[in-house]
């Protein structure tokens, strides 16, 4: 297991806002990625959850400073490929930077107001639990996940090879839905069977991590 930090580029900056880490969604994001906890209860609280944020949710987190540790994980993680999947895209936010810079993009939400209130329109939009991905296997270049919850089987099994998981946390460990990069990593090469390495970095108030397996896997 191994992970470079790289140089602060953007200047570390803390929340103003209120800590996540005793939020309900730091239990339920902890205990599905270490756990496995995840069923149909609890898929419909997330959904509901953000269902009701989803009117306002552009609103109050379009700013130029969220796309910051996105921009700095793609340019300094040194991302490629060809297909890519937002997933738990919510109203599009990063899925604007990707669609600038990929060809083939699709966002993925398990909110269907989120997709109703999305501000993009030019790349498909599917509603789907991310414990069940609709992609098949060995078919993704690259998985961003911006303040998702993580399930570490179902990214093994459809992301390609030399493919990259971009794991983005806009508040840094203040994030609700938060892990960090070198629990992803571990529990990335738990569920491979073989080495992951990424490289990572703070960025404003954000943290990302870019991973990719160390060694080819054959499957």
């Amino acid at each position: 297991m191994k992970i470079t930090y790289l140089p602060t580029v953007y200047p570390q900056q803390k929340s103003d806002r209120e800590s996540g880490s005793a939020s309900r969604m730091r239990t339920i994001t902890r205990e599905a990625a270490h756990k496995g906890i995840w069923d149909v209860v609890l898929a419909k609280e997330v959904k509901e959850l953000f269902d009701e944020k989803a009117s306002d949710w552009s609103t109050t987190r379009n700013v130029p400073s969220r796309g910051v540790p996105v921009e700095d994980a793609l340019e300094r993680g040194r991302v490629y490929g060809e297909r890519v999947v937002d997933l738990g895209a919510g109203t599009g936010l990063a899925t604007q930077i990707l669609i600038n810079k990929f060809k083939n993009v699709v966002a993925l939400d398990i909110s269907k107001e989120m997709i109703r209130n999305s501000v993009i329109s030019k790349t498909p939009q599917i509603c789907a639990d991310g414990y069940s991905l609709p992609f098949p296997n060995n078919s993704v270049d690259v998985f961003l996940a911006m303040n998702m919850i993580l399930f570490p089987d179902e990214i093994e099994r459809c992301l390609k090879n030399e493919g990259f998981l971009v794991w983005i946390s806009s508040r840094g460990p203040e994030t609700p839905i938060y892990l960090p990069p070198e629990e992803v990593i571990d529990l990335m090469s738990v569920n491979s069977g073989v080495s992951w390495s990424g490289v990572s970095a703070h960025a404003l108030e954000g943290t990302w991590l870019v991973a990719k397996r160390s060694v080819t896997m054959q499957r």
